[in-house]
This record gives structure tokens, C-alpha cells and sequence, in this order.
């Protein structure tokens, strides 16, 4: 069996990170392990592919199976390439996993017919099993874990079982990946040295951040490889593929702070030298100066921590446990550490006011930060926000536009301010915070080629107009 992985078809306003899908490289190596050899993987992204490439490569590859990562701002070209597949073959059998699917596991196969399966969270487990079935062995389809699925007329949903072992994933197909092959600037103008590729060390997050859908896609409970298997990964970039700096995609690299204090140890006594980062971002309760120090030692350069909000009671809301003055001491220890911080803020949570937006635009400016990302506030599907606003009646299940729930983008705005006003608010923090000498200065200092401005410049025009 032919199998293609794809990365679908992103309108390139909606660009902002060009990275290795490492989900879809765990899937081949589960495939593999499973038997299946024909596998190739798509990334559209990294290839600037429209849709009528895709129909080309489809009609080269010839597959009997395809399946797409698909986020929420990818369902109008899942409709396209989905109708493009089945164009070229009725028989190629179609899936799709990833956040949006996890969020809406019931809604995914009712919207498009021609998706013959989903699976909610993880499928490592699944897929293979799925692919078996589809050749013929004798596997019930409701033992198949995540699965989506219909009978008859009726859509099942398979409950979800999370990997527990995460060493005996094995690692992602590097040698379908590239990684080396990829843009040298995946995080703006951040790196130390190139090429780089992403890892992931851990999955899950205990935390109930009421915005974040990660937890549909790797649950609550925190699992993480052995310090030996993780190393083991980043030994194979660096020798096979010429990787100098790794950056750490974990949803929350740093929970455990004696795994963290293991791998930087162990690291340090490697006879290879890579500079690495968590971009993705890290929880601020979980960093002490012990834990930064030996971090900064070991080679990290760079987090990026989950700040939000500039408002108490909007960070109540959005369950962070944290306050402002926690905020701002932590800050200082990872300044004092040696560390380079990026700050996420959101604006336009439910219920927040333009006053709020206001403060958290001004706190921003005022904890020493030298990068900053202002997100105005996505309703993703399976999130505990985006529950409390259908149940308020402030958005329709039917109408909401998902294809607008991207970083850039204004889908929704509280009560009280218009979007107009939302993303005006948007450009305001990015111009007040960038425009500062301190700033800009930290920012060319991070400079190193032609590329990286180029691509400084296309991520600015992203949010702001110009």
C-alpha cells in the first residue's frame, strides 16, 4: 500500500513557522514498525505547493491512502485537496487527525463526506492498525484506539489511549523529513546555528488553561522519553543530518525540573556541542534559577513563556494560576539566568475589556522583555472557552468560521469591542513594543543574513500593515 502523509495547503498569509512536521514523521516510523514501506510525506508548506501541485503529486505518487494534519484554519483546503483526491482515485482511502479533528471528532465527518476516516489524539497506535483492516486482516474497527469512523448512517468515535512508552515510538522518519532541507529562520530571527530541527521530548500538560487545545490532541498527563532515547535523537540529527541547534516543541518542556536537570547534565558531557530552545513555549511556575542556570549552561539560549495577560482577573478566567506579581518575579529570574525571553500575550479574551487590552499592552512594555507575540484570542474547538461561548449564545456552533482561527487573524472580538478595533489594538502592541531602541537594537543584534530579514519582514506583514 501506498501511503502519503501530507501537511496541507496554507495560504501563505497564514505562514508563520516553516518547520518539520515531526507528527507526521512519528506516524511513518509507527508505519513502518507496523510493515508498511511506501510511505511518503508531503509537507505543502515547506514546498509553497497550491493546490494544483498537489493534484500533480498526487497523480506521480499514485496513493492508495492519504491522510492530512489538519488545524482549523486548514478545513477550506482540506475540502479542495480532499475533492482533488478523490478526483483522481474514488478508491484512495482519506484521513485526517490532528487539533481539529480531536476537537470536533463527531462534526469532521459529518462536514465533509468525502473523508472516509478521522482519529481524535494520538494514532500511533491507530493508524497502523486502521491501515491492516483496510488490507484485509481481521481487526474490529471499534478496538482501533482514536478512530473515527461511521456505521451506517451513525459517526463512532473510539475512545482515545495515550502512548504511555514513548520510547518505543522510535523517532520520527528524519530521512523523509529533511530537516536540513528547511528555512534556516523557522522562529523569525532567532537562532544560534543552523541548520535546525524541531524535537519533542514530553507530551501532555496537566494545566487547565481554558484557551489551549493542546490537551485533545496529548491529554492532561505529562509522559516523557528517557533522557537516553531523547539524547540519542539529538546524537542522529547532529552526526546524520549536520543539525547545530534543536528547538524543543513540548507543550511544557520544563514540568518535571529533574528531567530537565538530567538532560542538561547529561548533555554537557556530550562530545558534540548544539545550541538548543523552547520556542513553544514554557509554564513560569515551573522554572527556578537552579533549573535556568544549568539550562543556560547546557546550551539553551532562548524560551518563550506563556504570559497572557497584564490583568489579574483576566488570567483568573483563563485558569493560568498565576498573578502578576508572580509574572514579574519570574521574569527577572529568567533575565538573571542569562536567558533571551519571548512573551505571548492574548488579546481579546471573552469578557475582557478594552481597558484590560490596554494594561496588558503597557505590562508588556514593562518587564524587560526584548520579543514579544500578541495573539488576539482563537476560539479552538475542544477548549473550555469556546464552550462557555456557545453556551452564552456568544458564537454559533454552525456559523463560526474556522478558517479564520490563525494567529494573524480576527475571528472573534468580546463584547464591547468591535474586531476592527481588536486587531487596531493588535498592531498597537506590536508597533509600541518593537518601536524602542532597547528593542530594536536586541532585535539586529539577532541579525545574521539576508534571509532573516526577508523574513522578519514577511512575518511582520503577517499582523501589521504596511
Amino acid at each position: 500500500m501506498k501511503i502519503l502523509l501530507v501537511k496541507p495547503v496554507t495560504p501563505p498569509n497564514f505562514v508563520i513557522n516553516v518547520v518539520p512536521p515531526i507528527g507526521l514523521g512519528y506516524l511513518a516510523t509507527a508505519l513502518r514498525q507496523a510493515g508498511f514501506k511506501k510511505i511518503k510525506i508531503l509537507d505543502c508548506v515547506k514546498e509553497g505547493l497550491t493546490l494544483a501541485d498537489f493534484k500533480r503529486e498526487v497523480k506521480k505518487f499514485k496513493p492508495d491512502l492519504v491522510g492530512w494534519q489538519i488545524f482549523s484554519h486548514d478545513l477550506e483546503s482540506l475540502k479542495e485537496s480532499l475533492a482533488i483526491v478523490k478526483a483522481s482515485n474514488p478508491k484512495t482511502i482519506t484521513l485526517a487527525g490532528g487539533p481539529h479533528p480531536s476537537g470536533f471528532p463527531e462534526e469532521v465527518l459529518a462536514d465533509f463526506s468525502q473523508l472516509d476516516y478521522a482519529f481524535k489524539g494520538e494514532s500511533e497506535i491507530g493508524l497502523p492498525l486502521l491501515v491492516k483492516k483496510i488490507e484485509g486482516k481481521k481487526i474490529d474497527l471499534t478496538k482501533i484506539p482514536g478512530l473515527i469512523w461511521r456505521r451506517g448512517k451513525k459517526i463512532v468515535v473510539n475512545q482515545q489511549v495515550f502512548f504511555c512508552d514513548l520510547d518505543k515510538l522510535g523517532m520520527p522518519a528524519w530521512d523523509l523529513l529533511k530537516p536540513q532541507d528547511y528555512p534556516e529562520a523557522p522562529q523569525g530571527v532567532i537562532f544560534k546555528n543552523l541548520p535546525i530541527a524541531p524535537i519533542m521530548a514530553t507530551r501532555g500538560c496537566p494545566f487547565q488553561c481554558t484557551f489551549c487545545a493542546g490537551k485533545t490532541v496529548t491529554g492532561l498527563k505529562i509522559r516523557s522519553r528517557s533522557v537516553t532515547n531523547l539524547l540519542a535523537e539529538i546524537e542522529l540529527l547532529y552526526r546524520d543530518y549536520g543539525i547545530r541547534e534543536i528547538h524543543f516543541l513540548d507543550d511544557n518542556f520544563t514540568f518535571n525540573k529533574q528531567y530537565v536537570k538530567d538532560f542538561c547534565r547529561q548533555l554537557l558531557q556530550k562530545d558534540f556541542k548544539i545550541s538548543w530552545c523552547c520556542p513553544n513555549g514554557v509554564r513560569l511556575d515551573t522554572l527556578d534559577l537552579e533549573v535556568l542556570t544549568l539550562m543556560k549552561k547546557a546550551g539553551c539560549y532562548y524560551i518563550s513563556v506563556g504570559i497572557e495577560s497584564g490583568s489579574d482577573r483576566i488570567l483568573k478566567l483563563m485558569r493560568k494560576s498565576l498573578k502578576v506579581k508572580d509574572i514579574r518575579c519570574q521574569i527577572k529570574l529568567i533575565k538573571r539566568a542569562g536567558l533571551t525571553v519571548n512573551g505571548f500575550f492574548i488579546l481579546g479574551y471573552p469578557g475582557e475589556t478594552k481597558k484590560e487590552m490596554e494594561k496588558t499592552i503597557k505590562f508588556s512594555q514593562n518587564l524587560g522583555l526584548t520579543r514579544a507575540a500578541f495573539y488576539n484570542f482563537l476560539p479552538l474547538p475542544g477548549t473550555e472557552a469556546y464552550r462557555q461561548l456557545i453556551q452564552t449564545g456568544e458564537i454559533s456552533a454552525d456559523g463560526f468560521d474556522f478558517s479564520r482561527t490563525f494567529q494573524s487573524e480576527t475571528p472573534y472580538s468580546p463584547k464591547g469591542v468591535s474586531k476592527s478595533e481588536l486587531k487596531k489594538l493588535q498592531e498597537k502592541a506590536y508597533w509600541q513594543f518593537y518601536l524602542r531602541p532597547a528593542v530594536l537594537f536586541a532585535l539586529l543584534k539577532e541579525i545574521r543574513s539576508y534571509n532573516q530579514i526577508k523574513y522578519l519582514f514577511r512575518r511582520a506583514r503577517t499582523y501589521l500593515k504596511f
